[in-house]
């Protein structure tokens, strides 16, 4: 990875399983920032009189914003990353043999190891680390992952500002 950008490699593309989760952990920790910030909240709320409340109140509210902030963002890069690994392989369908595809499904998307996705292709393991070797040696499958980037440019264009 380079400036939390995957790159055109297998050690990076078969991360797609580690983002989902690294989302699932913002999302959570996000919903706990927010039950934490409405009892903070409720708290200030009822403390009355004290000279550094407001102050107090402020400072809390900026931190769980930057907080959350700074989860949006994690989840925002999660999600462009995934956006690139998919893309990539939707793209590739027609510029690879279909069991290629299949191997690339398997072992990126799903997380399969190899063996999980020979046993389930009928193949042997060897066979399975070949169709995934041709994917990332293919020069047609980079060219379609230089347009995924592009297009998670433009599709998160918005997220990003």
């Amino acid at each position: 990875m380079l400036n939390n950008r995957i790159e055109f490699c297998k050690k990076d593309f078969q991360m797609y399983k580690d983002f989902q989760k690294n989302i699932d952990i913002c999302n959570q920790r996000v919903a706990e920032l927010k039950n934490k910030y409405i009892s903070v909240e409720s708290i200030q709320g009822n403390k009355k009189g004290t000279q550094y409340a407001s102050l107090i109140e402020k400072m809390q509210q900026d931190m769980y914003t930057r907080s959350k902030e700074a989860l949006e963002v994690a989840i925002i890069d999660n999600l462009q990353n995934m956006f690139i690994i998919s893309r990539t392989i939707d793209l590739c369908v027609d510029v690879i043999d279909s069991n290629v595809h299949t191997a690339i499904c398997l072992t990126v998307l799903d997380g399969d190891t190899q063996d999980c996705a020979a046993s389930t292709m009928k193949y042997s393991r060897p066979q399975i680390a070949k169709f995934v070797n041709s994917f990332f040696n293919n020069p047609k499958c980079h060219e379609m992952y230089k347009l995924a980037i592009k297009q998670s440019e433009n599709d998160f264009r918005d997220f990003i500002a």
